[in-house]
């Protein structure tokens, strides 16, 4: 597709699909989505497309769903940002600080180690061993749609025992903390 003939159909067709885009209430960034189906569109023979409205319209959609299941995968393995800089910073923890992320990390590896077989398993595949649904569904004999379920339950049971520990932490309930201030 010629540069021109894309601005004719940006201009036209763009703000249409980012009204289209109003129904994932922002969940994706809907100016990202539209600028990255132009691009794509610039890559293929337009000539063979037999509606290139339709095809972009379609375009749009599905890299809106792709932006989500990537939100949905960097969620879920997302470390917050504080946690980041401290990592990426030079500061070092204090003593304190180094028995409670033992901690921490010592009550999240035990609530991973409690989860079903199948659970567990699934966590594995996919995180540490990069497989899709469909190859994880195969390893546990499960169908390929239940595998973001096994995921999702496994998941949402590790964050349960997180924030368990952050209350108890929160608290006071868990050991270093508040040391200083014991009598």
């Amino acid at each position: 597709m010629k540069p021109a003939d894309l601005a004719r159909l940006f201009a036209t067709e763009g703000p249409r699909l980012l009204r289209r885009l109003r129904h994932f209430r922002g969940r994706v960034p809907a100016e990202d989505v539209v600028q990255a189906a132009f691009t794509k569109m610039l890559e293929i023979d337009v000539s063979k497309v037999e509606d290139p409205r339709a095809y972009l319209t379609r375009l749009t959609q599905n890299l809106a769903v792709d932006e989500l299941r990537r939100q949905s995968r960097a969620g879920v393995a997302s470390v917050s940002e504080e946690r980041l800089e401290r990592l990426g910073s030079e500061m070092v923890l204090t003593p304190e600080e180094m028995v409670i992320e033992g901690e921490r990390f010592a009550h999240v590896t035990a609530a991973f180690l409690q989860l079903p077989r199948k659970e567990r398993l699934a966590v594995v595949l996919f995180k540490l061993k990069g497989l899709s649904h469909e190859e994880i569904g195969k390893k546990l004999g499960i169908p390929r749609h239940s595998v973001p379920r096994y995921l999702s339950r496994a998941l949402a049971k590790c964050a349960a025992a997180l924030a368990a520990f952050e209350a108890a932490e929160a608290t006071g309930a868990v050991s270093g903390r508040n040391a200083k201030n014991r009598p």
